[in-house]
């Protein structure tokens, strides 16, 4: 596959699922089941941000790179900003449940940073 249709699916990813967010925040009816309602948020909110930032990270990095990126470049950034995505949604789920502290914020920090160590490292062997 070629970055250019790649970088295209992502962007319709973002492009689709911020209206998506868009039209559930306007339009949903969280009294018939919240649960279901704010898990198709969870998931629209996790979709917009993971695409969004992983646009934006492989721009940095084709900055930083100086244009010399790869296919690899795009995975990586894709896989980083999904678990960071997945990370923050946590994060939300432990506020909303009233268990977040400094402690499970840091400690679910350091579980998303060692589990992409982990599959940086399995990766490159």
């Amino acid at each position: 596959m070629k970055k250019n249709i790649y970088l295209l699916t992502i962007f319709i990813i973002f492009l689709s699922s911020i209206t998506s967010v868009l039209l559930l925040f306007f339009y949903m009816n969280l009294e018939n089941n919240m649960l279901v309602g704010i898990t198709i948020m969870g998931i629209a909110c996790f979709l917009a941000g993971s695409s969004f930032f992983t646009l934006a990270l492989y721009l940095f990095k084709k900055l930083y790179y100086r244009g010399n990126v790869y296919i690899s470049t795009i995975h990586s950034s894709l896989r980083q900003w999904v678990l960071l995505a997945l990370g923050i949604l946590w994060l939300v789920i432990f506020y909303s449940l009233w268990v977040l502290n400094l402690k499970t914020g840091g400690l679910l920090f350091i579980i998303t940073v060692l589990f992409e160590f982990m599959i940086q490292s399995i990766s490159e062997n």
